[in-house]
């Protein structure tokens, strides 16, 4: 079982009455699973296949692959995609601002930051509408940030946790097994209209659902909440609010 670590030094402080506090708030935070995502951003339907993904949609918008993970009971889809009217920052602000999003995307029930790790890397509890009678879905998760200038790329890697700060609500079902990372790549500038994005999740909706049902949600409610997302790029572009990942310390090795 892997345990979230924060900016807390390796010496033995126990005798710090306030570290003694952090360490203790700690206790029952962990990751809830291995987190099966491989580092594939680019495209090679050639590769792909020989790493055992299949391509379910084929358009010029976008491609969907998908691939079983037997031993974990998990279905991996990746999502290949290029928008040539937003900027790469647009598409990544779209992502990240939780509070625009209550606008744009009305199956969300409550969305906000519970914990901050570092500058770029926080808490997300995220509780989501399911149409009646099913039952609405939460998840708790630790989303990461990074930006890298020189290759004109921006990451968002969102992986499910538990947390104590947020038990598990009745009205909700709770979803221990969710991973996405999303890498979106500037055509010529980070700031300039122009980028493709590689979009890889899995969500385990905490109930026996059969594959074809999985997929033809995943095949349809995918690319819908991606034209969301766009739209809603678009509109923050023309505010003219963005923001990017807080630029990563330099490490000496």
């Amino acid at each position: 079982m892997d345990y979230i670590s924060a900016n807390v030094p390796h010496e033995d402080l126990t005798n710090d009455p306030e570290l003694k506090n952090i360490m203790s708030e700690s206790v029952g935070t962990f990751y809830n699973d291995n987190f099966p995502i491989d580092d594939v951003d680019t495209e090679s339907d050639k590769l792909l296949l020989i790493d055992g993904w299949s391509k379910e949609i084929n358009t010029d918008k976008y491609r969907i692959w998908k691939k079983c993970i037997e031993d974990d009971n998990i279905t991996l889809y990746k999502i290949f995609g290029h928008f040539d009217d937003i900027s790469a920052v647009e598409f990544y602000n779209a992502q990240v601002n939780d509070q625009y999003r209550y606008q744009w995307d009305k199956s969300v029930s409550s969305l906000c930051v519970i914990d901050n790790i570092t500058n770029n890397r926080e808490i997300v509890y995220w509780a989501t509408k399911f149409p009646f009678p099913l039952q609405g879905r939460d998840y708790v998760f630790e989303r990461s940030h990074s930006m890298d200038v020189k290759s004109l790329k921006l990451e968002i890697t969102s992986r499910s946790i538990t947390h104590n700060s947020k038990p598990v609500f009745p009205k909700f079902v709770r979803v221990y097994k969710y991973g996405s990372k999303l890498v979106i790549r500037a055509d010529n500038g980070l700031y300039e209209k122009g980028m493709t994005y590689c979009l890889t999740y899995y969500d385990d909706f905490g109930m026996p659902i059969p594959n074809q049902v999985k997929d033809r949600l995943a095949n349809t409610k995918i690319p819908e909440f991606l034209e969301k997302v766009h739209d809603a790029a678009v509109y923050l572009g023309s505010t003219g609010k963005l923001y990017v990942p807080y630029p990563e310390p330099d490490r000496q090795h």
